[in-house]
């Protein structure tokens, strides 16, 4: 027997009558003004300079799915069906519903950054999607289709759209924020095969897989054993198996909020109650293990855009190096984007070493060592991994190489070569230094960082450039990311030693025995520590300016320049 909650029809309603004012939208941005008001609750950026001149439905119910308070969140929704006249009962429970991350709470860019029909796209999906789930005719189906493909091109989209579709038909569409995608990859949860035809959920589906999928899981919901037999019903177990996750780690959390302890209001208090697991995960999760992309997106001063070429990147090709100037953070992200994939902090998947020019094959894969009877064949890092992925196929392994072109690479990697390619995985080989009979598995992941501005490297070996794929980092100083960091810190010298840098980088770049692979990068100046002129004045003596004396080794007075306009922004 189906069980249902109470939240769903409310939903339902609201998008039917939302549809009403797809040719109206300036009579919508009014009402949603005087909910706002009447309520007495300030109104979100929708646009930067807060002059809304557009707005797309998914966006309108965004207002209501994301990180408030549920006081302010059961006022909205009450105030919007008084506002356009909805007698269903409102709901006052929102369990497994997935909200959005409140830094990125619109499905389209802001003015001067999306594109012209950005919003009306957003709107014919909206419509399309609504007359599919009500009719299921070949037309509707065919609209969907086509709208659903034309938004995932802009910017910002990808899963989030799943997300909206769940909110507005949430038995016909099925969520795939990150929670879900988590728990839809375990075999426990859902049949292997159907994981298989997801491709693990490691791209974002186009509209027809997305109907496929979302057909071929109704049927095994229906028909299945399992405690869950629609959507929300599924969405709500996975929700509440994360926050059990939450809660195993909740004494270390406490101990580290009583530190960090803090005055509350009544309502940041209310909003600290009823904090669910999906804002702890969407946003900087508070589960130590899991890591979704939006932590990444934290951590990491790398857009949404890029991000995901990088991730399907290394899905693909199953080899790529990380490269750019010294300190734009390619370590860091190493860890990082495999972590993303993963969707937790999994050490015992993860393995990182460091190249340097006395590695070899024998230190890398195996080799005969001395022991107390003389010597033994020792099985290296590389190979230890390899056999781990091997017998845990279901999961994806991630092997990280540091200064990958410090190292001879022909001499490590030997008839690796060869089963690195991404096409060669599985393929066997016998090897150098015993009968056994070896292969890569698919489901390892190679990951490599080059400093491009080293200059005692040779050029990276040809034969291992045709088996990577290269991602190129570079300073971030002007990303979203650091800027909220630098508003974080809240340190005036921090930020005209910035601004002293990107004129220095400038510099760099325009130098022609230098170029963009040798501009200093933004994690000389990432601290967790309060940032002081002594904290300052030692990245700049100790890092910046031993640098400098490399590049211009032969233009002392440069050097000096530099060295003066430092300290005077530091004074």
């Amino acid at each position: 027997m189906k069980t249902y909650p109470t939240w769903p029809n409310f939903y339902m309603e609201f998008a039917n009558t939302l549809l009403k004012y797809k040719n109206n939208r300036k009579e919508l941005i009014e009402k949603i003004k005087r909910v706002y008001y009447t309520n007495n609750i300030s109104l979100p950026t929708l646009e930067k300079d807060r002059n809304i001149i557009d707005i797309d439905p998914f966006t309108v119910f965004g207002l209501f799915n994301k990180q408030i308070s549920l006081r302010n969140r059961i006022r909205i929704i009450e105030g919007l069906a008084k506002e356009f006249s909805i007698s269903v009962k409102t709901p006052d429970s929102f369990g497994g519903i997935p909200f959005l991350n409140n830094l990125s709470a619109v499905f389209y860019r802001f003015i001067g950054e999306r594109g012209k029909s950005d919003i009306q796209n957003l709107w014919n999906v909206f419509e399309a999607a609504l007359e599919y789930a009500d009719t299921h005719s070949e037309k509707s189906r065919e609209e969907f289709i086509n709208y659903y493909n034309i938004a995932l091109t802009q910017k910002g989209i990808k899963w989030n759209l799943t997300m909206g579709l769940f909110w507005i038909r949430p038995f016909e569409y099925i969520n795939l924020d990150s929670i879900n995608r988590w728990y839809l990859s375990n075999p426990n949860n859902i049949p292997e095969e159907f994981i298989n035809k997801a491709n693990n959920f490691k791209f974002v589906f186009s509209g027809e897989d997305y109907l496929s999928l979302c057909s071929d899981c109704r049927k095994i919901l229906e028909n299945g054993d399992y405690s869950y037999n629609n959507f929300p019903e599924l969405s709500r177990v996975a929700f509440a198996l994360a926050e059990e996750i939450n809660a195993e780690k909740k004494r270390l959390e406490d101990e580290d909020r009583e530190e960090h302890k803090h005055p509350l209001n009544d309502d940041s208090q209310e909003y600290n109650n009823q904090y669910t697991v999906s804002e702890n995960l969407e946003s900087n999760s508070t589960a130590k293990n899991i890591y979704t992309e939006s932590d990444f997106l934290d951590e990491v001063y790398l857009d949404e855009e890029k991000y995901y070429i990088l991730k399907n990147l290394l899905l693909y090709k199953k080899n790529i190096i990380l490269q750019g100037p010294p300190g734009v953070g390619k370590t860091f992200a190493a860890k990082k984007l495999a972590y993303s994939i993963i969707g937790e902090k999994n050490k015992d998947r993860v393995m990182t070493i460091q190249f340097h020019q006395n590695y070899s094959y024998e230190d890398f894969m195996m080799g005969f060592r001395p022991n107390e009877c003389g010597f033994e064949l020792k099985k290296g890092p590389f190979y230890n991994l390899c056999k781990k992925a091997e017998q845990d196929p279901n999961n994806n392994y991630f092997f990280i190489i540091d200064e990958i072109n410090r190292g001879n690479l022909s001499k490590i990697f030997g008839e690796l070569f060869m089963l690195m390619e991404n096409d060669k995985r599985g393929t066997e080989i016998k090897l150098l230094y015993s009968d056994e009979m070896f292969s890569i598995p698919k489901n390892l992941y190679i990951i490599g960082m080059m400093n491009t501005a080293d200059r005692s490297l040779a050029i990276i070996d040809y034969a291992l450039r045709r088996r990577f794929a290269f991602f190129e980092f570079e300073p971030a100083f002007d990303s979203d990311g650091f800027k909220k960091y630098l508003e974080e810190k809240n340190n005036d010298k921090l930020c005209k030693v910035i601004e002293m840098i990107k004129k220095l980088n400038n510099d760099i770049r325009n130098d022609e025995s230098l170029g963009k692979d040798f501009c200093i990068g933004h994690s000389f100046f990432c601290f967790d520590d309060d940032i002081d002129d002594y904290l300052l004045k030692s990245v700049v003596d100790y890092e910046i300016i031993p640098l400098l004396n490399e590049y211009w080794y032969d233009e002392i007075d440069k050097v000096e320049e530099w060295s003066y306009l430092l300290h005077e922004a530091i004074k």
